[in-house]
């Protein structure tokens, strides 16, 4: 019995630590477009495992300068990973430098952390053209859009190299696929074509955890199977 000991209390702390290294926790910060209200953060913490620990810091109206003194309060928390997506405020306050500047802030916190910074674009909104394809919204009196944003966020990405998930031409590709009928199923009210429904959630959620799986293969544990 003697011999059997050291093995087993070797096996029993091997299994203690596998288990440990499991425990993921997620922090999410945004805009609305990811927000508990009817953003699709609430839908991704659903999409991931019992072990994984999703903290959604996203705020309605959140500019990156606006949620900067969250982010601090997110990273207090220790996530192992940090999901990055804003655009919809910035792009009438900031001009594409400005946005890159203050990105790039996030990510060099997070990365002093000991966090993995996720970069991701922002969803689009739902507008369609006569042919039944997204229309991006631009308005000329704004210093910015969302496409431009998503290429300035690509490019921030790259320069820092952190994964990146181009969640906005994703989701305008999805939303190409199924047309304005089913795409104003994700409305969160008849008029609102940039909140989500539930059904809009868990789908531009699901959009987020397939990327991630490739992007970062070693959390696929830690996300559910679509």
């Amino acid at each position: 019995m003697k011999i059997l000991k050291k093995p087993i209390l070797a096996l029993f702390f091997t299994m203690i630590t596998q288990a440990q290294e499991k425990d993921i926790t997620i922090g999410l910060i945004g805009d609305s477009t990811v927000a508990n209200t009817y953003g699709w953060g609430p839908s991704f913490a659903s999409q991931v495992a019992k072990t994984t620990k999703v903290l959604n810091f996203a705020k309605n109206g959140a500019t990156l300068e606006s949620l900067s003194g969250k982010l601090d309060e997110l990273l207090q928390r220790k996530p192992h990973y940090v999901l990055v997506q804003f655009g919809h405020n910035d792009q009438k306050r900031y001009s594409k430098e400005a946005y890159q500047g203050k990105l790039s802030s996030y990510v060099a916190r997070i990365k002093k952390s000991g966090a993995q910074a996720v970069i991701l674009s922002s969803v689009t909104r739902r507008n369609f053209d006569e042919k039944g394809q997204i229309r991006p919204w631009i308005n000329e009196k704004h210093p910015s859009n969302l496409p431009l944003n998503a290429k300035a966020a690509q490019q921030v990405a790259k320069k820092e190299r952190v994964p990146f998930i181009d969640l906005y031409s994703l989701s305008v590709a999805h939303h190409n696929k199924i047309g304005p009928e089913k795409s104003a199923k994700y409305h969160y009210n008849k008029d609102d074509r940039t909140h989500f429904s539930k059904e809009g959630a868990e789908a531009i959620a699901a959009l987020v955890v397939a990327e991630l799986k490739v992007a970062i293969p070693k959390l696929g544990p830690s996300l559910k199977s679509q």
